[in-house]
């Protein structure tokens, strides 16, 4: 069977499922009453954080990309070439906002007591220094390792950028809807007709799919006239073994967990990226097939049916672009509300992403966050590790700047700040239309006196 991920097939079944006026025509009669009303409270629910912008676009405006950690572990001081380094990987735009979605982490194990970056420098199995080990955002548990080596310019340079990332890039910050990136497998056959199908089925969809009719009350959420949004696909190619590429090929293979697992590794993938460069997930082999293809496509160029980035599937990449400074809405979200009273917890740290965050703290501290998140260790770890896969089971599978665990070095991304007002918004949305269904529920059963 041709593999394409749960989550995209669980999204396909729930816009049908919530789209149908009909229960499953399988229900008895009995259930069909109850279905009816569980579905027209969660559509309602649904409904509450929808919206018409289409999801690429609406991405593309909204959602902040993650941030991953660059830990940078020495002895002694640095030297003055080791620190131009550590500065070339902490870009920042002419108002002094970050650039790039990578925090470094300089750690001194002469004194480090954090049992974090203790054991993560007792992995490296190497005496030299300095050493930098690269993290990506928590997704289907604890951060992983996406790439290790050496610290020095022309791997710090690989990891924040790459000739694939940079034309990506360009062509979303250009307006294309979704950029494909096919990872090759090595066997020249099977890539290419991997290659012919995907850029074959892209060029009839170009011309067949229409972008949804964008309502009134959500111009907001556009910093461009709608009838300037246009669907527009292309696609890329990467060797697994281009050098200039490692740091990519890794983060490709862990947008979802199995994809390093052998009878997956020695196939082709295919990956759409879009919004401030997110992979959404991976096509696999014979996977990568016209009508997997088209679910993805349709799903990304059709209306946002959550604007929330938590559930909404994807994996954020680092690519070094300035989209603040590119891509301004003409209406920011949430990001003056105060947080609901009762509400400014709930959900942490699995929280919801209303991707509009200001910046809470600042990049320069890491080591502090560090210390002040990591207390607990692995303990921590293992509980973020079940509330992700409860997530992703349901279907949401998106990691977002707030859904980072509050033992995980990367809760030093400074976008939780914000997080309660959206989540507390959009639970209230969520309550309110809870409360609703509820009622009409109870009505609906009430037994009739004669």
């Amino acid at each position: 069977m041709p593999r394409h991920s749960t989550n995209s097939r669980l999204a396909a079944f729930g816009r049908t499922f919530l789209s149908s006026s009909s229960p499953p025509r399988r229900a008895s009669k009995g259930r069909r009453t109850t279905t009816a009303v569980a579905l027209m409270v969660i559509a309602s629910a649904s409904l509450a954080i929808a919206c018409s912008v289409p999801v690429f676009r609406y991405a593309l405006e909204h959602w902040r990309p993650d941030s991953y950690v660059a830990f940078v572990f020495h002895s002694g001081d640095l030297t003055t070439s080791e620190q131009v380094v550590v500065d070339s990987m902490q870009p920042r735009t002419a108002d002094g906002a970050p650039l790039t979605n990578v925090i470094v982490s300089v750690v001194n194990i002469d004194n480090d007591r954090n049992p974090v970056t203790q054991k993560m420098w007792q992995e490296q199995q190497t005496d030299q220094l300095p050493r930098m080990v690269v993290q990506s955002p928590p997704k289907w548990g604890p951060p992983q390792t996406i790439w290790q080596g050496d610290f020095n310019p022309d791997n710090a340079a690989m990891v924040m950028d790459s000739p694939a990332r940079a034309q990506v890039g360009k062509k979303l910050i250009e307006g294309e809807s979704v950029v494909w990136i096919l990872l090759e497998c090595g066997q020249p056959e099977v890539d290419d007709s991997a290659f012919k199908t995907l850029t074959s089925e892209l060029k009839r969809l170009q011309t067949e799919l229409k972008l949804p009719e964008i309502e009134e009350e959500d111009l907001g959420d556009l910093s461009v006239n709608p009838d300037a949004l246009k669907i527009a696909f292309s696609a890329v190619r990467i060797s697994r073994n281009d050098p200039n590429e490692r740091a990519l090929v890794e983060m490709l293979q862990r947008v979802e967990p199995d994809l390093m697992e052998d009878e997956l590794s020695g196939q082709p993938m295919a990956f759409p990226i879009f919004g401030r460069g997110r992979a959404l997930y991976a096509l696999v082999g014979k996977g990568i097939a016209p009508d997997v293809i088209e679910d993805a496509s349709q799903f990304l160029t059709g209306a946002c049916q959550c604007t929330v980035k938590a559930q909404n599937p994807g994996v954020d990449l680092i690519m070094n672009v300035d989209w603040e400074g590119m891509v301004v809405p003409t209406e920011p979200l949430d990001e003056d509300l105060p947080p609901l009273a009762g509400f400014s917890g709930f959900g942490l740290p699995d929280d919801a992403d209303d991707g509009k965050n200001a910046d809470a703290t600042s990049v320069d501290e890491p080591e502090v966050l560090l210390a002040q998140t990591t207390e607990t260790g692995d303990a921590t770890h293992d509980g973020s590790f079940e509330s992700q896969h409860a997530v992703s089971e349901e279907g949401h599978s998106g990691a977002s700047d707030e859904s980072v665990p509050t033992a995980s070095p990367v809760a030093a991304s400074g976008s939780n700040a914000a997080s309660s007002s959206g989540m507390g918004q959009n639970v209230l949305f969520v309550l309110m239309f809870l409360v609703i269904g509820v009622v009409v529920a109870s009505l609906f059963f009430m037994p009739r006196t004669s």
